[in-house]
C-alpha cells in the first residue's frame, strides 16, 4: 500500500501568519502526520506551532507518547499548542492516533475507526494522561486531519467526501467551503491506495 496525501491551510481573516501548522514525514516505511494548532493566532500562536514541529522532527522515529511529552517540554514559556498525531504503517495496515486538545480526525472507511484526543494544551502545567488509540484500516480509507478552524459540518456532507478521493483536491474543497474566517485553519488528507 501507498499513501498519497494532501494539505490546505490559511491564517484567519485580517492575519498574515497562521499559528497552525502541520507536518508529513516519511521514515522507516511508516508516515507520521501532526496538525498543530497554536493557542490564539498570530505571531505569537506560530511560534508555538513551529516549536511544536521542530521536536516531532526530531523524534519522528519515537513512540507518539513520548513525541508529545518531548513537544509538551518544549511548549513551556509559549502559548502552548493543541496537536494530533497520526501514524500510519502500510505494511501492516496499522494506525495511531493520539491527540490532545480541540484538533480532530475523520476517517472515511468500511470500518468504525472514530479516534478521539485528550483535553489539555501541551505546555501548559500538566499533561493530561495521554491516549493511544490503534486500528487496523484498509485500502481506499482516507484520514482527515483538522484545526479548529474547519467547520465539522463536512463530516455530514456526503456530497463532497468520498473514500479514495484525491488527498490534495478534497483538502482544498474542505478548507474552501468548511473553513472559518474567524480563526486559522487547516486540513490535512491522507488516502491509502
Amino acid at each position: 500500500m501507498t499513501i498519497r496525501w494532501g494539505a490546505a491551510a490559511r491564517p484567519k481573516q485580517g492575519q498574515e501568519v497562521s499559528g497552525d501548522a502541520y507536518l508529513v514525514i516519511e521514515h522507516n516505511g511508516s508516515t507520521l502526520v501532526a496538525i498543530i494548532d497554536g493557542l490564539g493566532g498570530g505571531a505569537e500562536a506560530a511560534r508555538a506551532a513551529i516549536g511544536a514541529v521542530q521536536t516531532v522532527e526530531s523524534y519522528v522515529h519515537r513512540p507518539l507518547k513520548e513525541i508529545m511529552e518531548r513537544c509538551h517540554t518544549a511548549l513551556h514559556g509559549t502559548r502552548g499548542a493543541v496537536m494530533g498525531l497520526l501514524r500510519l504503517s502500510p505494511d501492516s495496515r496499522h494506525a495511531s492516533y493520539m491527540g490532545v486538545g480541540n484538533t480532530g480526525i475523520h476517517v472515511l472507511s468500511a470500518q468504525t475507526i472514530k479516534p478521539i484526543s485528550r483535553n489539555g494544551i501541551l505546555g501548559h502545567r500538566q499533561l493530561p494522561s495521554l491516549l493511544e488509540l490503534n486500528y487496523t484500516y484498509d485500502h481506499g480509507d482516507t484520514f482527515i486531519l483538522y484545526t479548529d478552524g474547519i467547520s465539522t459540518r463536512f463530516m455530514s456532507d456526503t456530497g463532497h467526501i468520498r473514500r479514495g478521493d484525491d488527498p490534495e483536491a478534497l483538502a482544498a474543497t474542505l478548507l474552501k467551503q468548511y473553513g472559518k474566517t474567524s480563526d486559522d485553519a487547516t486540513v490535512v488528507v491522507l488516502t491509502v491506495d
